[in-house]
This record gives structure tokens, C-alpha cells and sequence, in this order.
């Protein structure tokens, strides 16, 4: 069965940076003290996967979903999120090993 193999977010949110993160096979757990991005981890999840509702990512419009700006960083300009799954069982009918979807 095809999983969740990296998540990569790049001025998404809280995420300024170009952001990895990598995940198991089987359970995976996100923790870290408020405000540290665990939420919007949860919400790029669901923005690459085409959720609609721009509310439903805890966004009052689309624009909010780009990283805002700090003092030292420039607010971004665009958003990306990436999901690649891990496909060597090829649940997925493709023969690629892995599948990115980029929104």
C-alpha cells in the first residue's frame, strides 16, 4: 500500500524555508511546543491533497496561506507543498516507484 514517504514545503505558512520532512512506514507522530508549525504541517497535508476550502486550512483567504514575513525574511511570493508516496508495492497503477503530487 502506497504511503506518505517526505513532505516538502517551501513559503508555505510558517515554513519560509525549504522544509523536509520525512516520514515512516507506520505511525508517525508531530510534537513541539505551541507555535512551532505543528498544525500547518497538518494543513500542507491537506492543501497538496486539493482541499478546496481555503477555511478548512485555517486561512481566512488564499493569501494567508504564504509565509507572511519576518523582520529579517521577506514575505513569500507564491507556495509550494509536496507529498511523495512511496509506490514500490505500485498500489498506485503506475510503474514509478514514487509519486509527487505538487500543488
Amino acid at each position: 500500500m502506497p504511503h506518505i514517504k517526505k513532505l516538502v514545503m517551501h513559503g508555505f505558512k510558517s515554513f519560509a524555508n525549504r522544509t523536509e520532512i520525512e516520514f515512516a512506514n507506520d505511525m508517525n507522530i508531530i510534537v513541539g511546543p505551541n507555535g512551532s508549525g505543528k498544525s500547518n504541517i497538518t494543513d500542507a497535508l491537506c492543501f497538496a491533497l486539493g482541499r478546496r476550502s481555503i477555511k478548512s486550512i485555517r486561512a481566512a483567504k488564499a493569501a494567508n496561506l504564504l509565509f507572511s514575513g519576518t523582520k529579517t525574511k521577506k514575505p513569500a511570493q507564491e507556495a509550494i507543498v509536496e507529498m511523495i508516496f512511496d509506490n514500490k508495492d505500485q498500489g498506485f497503477t503506475t510503474e514509478s516507484k514514487e509519486v509527487i503530487i505538487k500543488r
